[in-house]
């Protein structure tokens, strides 16, 4: 997923230092280009900007050793710090770049939360890029983290080079609008879960061992007081306690359940993994004016591209995927006291690369 453009072009370096010779150091003129992204706190829209926070800039040498470090930051102070807003369209000047550097990498949006630390000049890029995202850190759209990397080219003299990165993230996105019910149905619904996710993931981009998270126990999904499954600390991150009694739609005259809050969604940013379960837990059911004694689940267990009819095997990083009101229409038979039991599939319409926000029509 193509998230943002990184260009560096370098001009010639300043001959004032004599000890300095020509290649032996670079001065590289930065430039960022704009980016599209989805946030958490609305409903994901094509155009929604990224903001870099904070992050890293670094140099590498061909034998993957850190070279030159530059921090971002909103506040930043020495030689080596760049501030976040510099990073757009005036290009930023950063001096002194060691000649055996080869490759440069960017680090942006590195979390509070994961504490990631910074990269340490001579140690190696490969094994900074195992630092492990939070999916806490990813709550946000001025939160989701990027990387990229691209090799320095030769510029037009001996002591300049240029290169373009591209952004990419782990990060992928799934927001509900609404859930419509078929029949005569009461009820609230009391939580949504997403079963199946990972809570952290290296900077890489490689799935840690251990970390995938599933189970069909209906105990675990208890929206008021997280469980071993879903700990309160992933509350709205992988699971929402909702609490909504379903009311008529005055077009349709269904049953529906939308959220009331300025968001418009619920949203969940998901590292990549294998389509995960979205589980949403019903309370006090009522159908056909018979009180039904358990809870209910309703599992949607994978996702369809609406356009091509093709199954979504996984969740894409930069991908959004929306299940629409009028398209998760829920009928009893779709019902279940355990969740996973009685699994339904949604089509999906997928829109690749640019952020933008993508249709999921869940099939029953």
């Amino acid at each position: 997923m193509a998230a943002a453009a990184l260009v560096l072009g370098l001009t010639s370096c300043s001959k004032e230092n004599s000890s300095i010779q020509t290649a032996e150091r670079y001065k590289v003129t930065l430039s960022f280009g704009s980016a599209t992204t989805r946030a958490d706190g609305a409903l994901a829209e094509a155009g929604d900007v990224v903001v870099i926070n904070d992050g890293y800039i670094c140099f590498v040498s061909a034998n993957d050793a850190i070279t030159k470090v530059y921090t971002i930051s909103s506040d930043p102070t020495g030689g080596t710090n760049i501030e976040n807003d510099d990073l757009g369209a005036t290009p930023v000047t950063l001096s002194d770049v060691p000649g055996t550097s080869t490759k440069v990498y960017m680090v942006a949006n590195t979390g509070a939360i994961a504490n990631l630390s910074a990269p340490v000049e001579g140690a190696t890029m490969t094994s900074y890029m195992t630092n492990i995202m939070d999916v806490r850190d990813q709550g946000l759209h001025t939160a989701v983290t990027s990387v990229g990397n691209a090799s320095l080219q030769p510029g037009a003299t001996s002591d300049t080079r240029v290169a373009t990165i591209t952004l990419s993230t782990s990060v992928s996105r799934i927001q509900l609008k609404g859930i419509t019910f078929e029949g005569d149905i009461e009820g609230i619904v009391a939580g949504i879960f997403v079963n199946g996710y990972y809570p952290t993931m290296p900077l890489n981009g490689t799935a840690v061992s251990g970390t995938w998270v599933t189970s069909n126990d209906a105990l675990m999904y208890d929206q008021e007081n997280g469980s071993t499954i879903f700990p309160s600390a992933l509350e709205t991150f992988v699971y929402d306690e909702v609490d909504m009694n379903f009311h008529t739609d005055d077009v349709t005259g269904k049953a529906i359940v939308v959220p009331t809050t300025t968001n418009g969604v619920w949203g969940y940013n998901l590292f990549t993994s294998a389509t995960p379960q979205v589980i949403i837990k019903l309370t006090d059911v009522v159908v056909g004016g018979q009180a039904l004694v358990d809870d209910q689940f309703i599992t949607i267990n994978g996702f369809k591209n609406s356009t091509n009819g093709a199954t979504i095997g996984t969740i894409a990083g930069g991908m959004i995927y929306t299940i629409s009101t009028s398209n998760l229409v829920v009928k009893f038979e779709n019902m279940s006291i355990e969740p996973g039991v009685t699994p339904i599939e949604v089509d999906v319409t997928v829109i690749p690369v640019t952020w933008q926000e993508t249709e999921v029509i869940p099939v029953i």
